[in-house]
């Protein structure tokens, strides 16, 4: 099973707001109280993605395109 989990992003230098949208996966086999199978951005909305990993969680860098800063960095 997976779901969509929204985020709101604010860039920390010119203040731009937009919505990030995470794909989250359980696993068939994802007991409770376990992590989930896999996180992926679903909808990166205004923000340019440089992805550096994919599986099972998204790691990478989201750039404003307004100016240039760097507004999320996951791991």
């Amino acid at each position: 099973m997976a779901y969509r989990d929204p985020e709101q992003l604010t860039c920390p230098s010119c203040a731009k707001r937009a919505e990030l949208v995470w794909l989250v996966g359980e696993g068939p086999n994802t007991k409770p109280g376990e992590g989930v199978a896999y996180v992926q951005i679903l909808d990166p909305g205004p923000w340019l993605e440089q992805t550096t990993n994919t599986a099972p969680a998204w790691h990478g860098t989201l750039t404003c395109p307004a100016c240039g800063a760097t507004v999320l960095t996951r791991p």
